[in-house]
Parts: structure tokens; C-alpha cells; sequence
């Protein structure tokens, strides 16, 4: 499996380097871990030209590029950060930008990939992040995955157990989720399920 870690900060050797260091940890020798930096691209504010509602973005900056190395993924983790009560601004600007100008042109490339979110914050509002993400996934229609609860990290905290023990268990259902989508179907088992299919269909 190869998974992409999207990361919103733009600190060095702050907390969500930390995260990115428990990913690696955790998936060695099960996945490929790549962490691409948002502060390492140029990603500019959308210009609400709308002419992006039926082909990719023109705006001339790295955008384009990331949405490449998101389609070659298996899995994404979206890992912003969070600002004023909500994700900062160039988190912000990716979303807006990768969704409208180019999955929707694109007619929703990520379909059914999977896709998990993580969020570092000071203290509050780390679930309205959270939520406003997973908004994003399933608009893109890819397979989201988690744990039961939200890894939501405090920086506040020299450790947060809760958060990392929430993060280990989404990338265990990640790893589950990709074998069992890659696994070959057993004789007849396709068929099986096209004949529900159709009885649901029709009945």
C-alpha cells in the first residue's frame, strides 16, 4: 500500500513532524509512507473564474502536481492544522483549489481510495477541522477510515496517548481496508454478489 500524508504545517520540527515519525514507525515493512509538505508548494488562492467547472485549473502554480501524486496513491492522510478554530489558510486554499479545480473536472479521480484524517491544534476546535475534512473526502467519494474516534493531537501536550493510540488503530484499518479491497474475489463470489445486486434491484 502506498500512502501519501498530506501535512498542513509549516513548522519544521514542530508536532505534526512528530505524527508523520509515529506514520513511518508504525507502517514499516506493511506500507509506503510519503509525506508531501503543503509549504514546499506554491498553492495559490482560487480566482473563482468558474471556468474550472469542466477543465483543470489554469491558475499557474504547483497544484496540478499534487493532485498527481494523489491519484498514484492507494491511500491519502489528510494531516491539517488548525488556525483560528479552524485548518490555516493553506490547507484551506488546497482544499478549495484540489476539489473544485481539478476532482470535479475530473469527474472525482480519488474515487474509492481510502482515506483517513488526523489533526494537530493547541485545544479547541480540533472536531470542527476534523469534520470539515471528512466533508472533503466524501465529496471526493473516496472509502473513509477510522478508528472509532477522531486522532485529534494537542500540542499543548508533551505526549497525547489518546491521540496516538486513535492514529494507530485508523493506519491498522487502513492496512486492513486496502487488503481486503485487493483481494482476489473467490470463485463465484462475483457472481453472488451481482445476483443480490439485481434482486435488490428489482425487488
Amino acid at each position: 500500500m502506498k500512502l501519501i500524508v498530506i501535512v498542513g504545517s509549516s513548522r519544521a520540527h514542530g508536532v505534526s513532524s512528530r505524527v508523520v515519525s509515529l506514520i513511518r514507525r508504525h507502517l514499516a515493512g506493511r506500507a509506503s509512507v510519503e509525506d508531501l509538505w503543503l509549504r514546499d508548494y506554491r498553492i495559490d488562492y482560487c480566482d473563482a473564474d468558474n471556468a474550472c467547472s469542466h477543465i483543470d485549473c489554469s491558475l499557474p502554480d504547483d497544484v496540478a502536481a499534487i493532485v498527481d501524486e494523489m491519484v498514484k496513491a492507494d491511500a491519502i492522510l489528510y494531516l491539517p492544522v488548525m488556525h483560528a478554530y479552524g485548518t490555516n489558510s493553506r490547507f484551506q486554499a488546497f482544499l478549495e483549489r484540489v476539489g473544485y479545480g481539478f476532482m470535479r473536472p475530473r469527474e472525482r479521480p480519488l474515487r474509492d481510495k481510502l482515506a483517513a484524517v488526523a489533526v494537530v491544534g493547541r485545544r479547541y476546535g480540533h472536531t470542527a477541522v476534523f469534520g470539515q475534512v471528512v466533508l472533503n473526502v466524501l465529496l471526493n467519494k473516496m472509502v473513509l477510515v477510522g478508528s472509532g474516534f477522531p486522532a485529534t493531537f494537542n500540542t499543548q501536550l508533551v505526549q497525547d496517548p489518546e491521540a496516538e493510540q486513535a492514529l494507530r488503530e485508523t493506519l491498522d484499518r487502513l492496512v486492513e481496508h486496502y487488503h481486503k479491497l485487493n483481494e482476489r474475489p473467490r470463485r463465484g463470489a462475483e457472481r453472488l454478489r451481482l445476483l443480490k445486486q439485481v434482486q435488490f434491484q428489482t425487488g
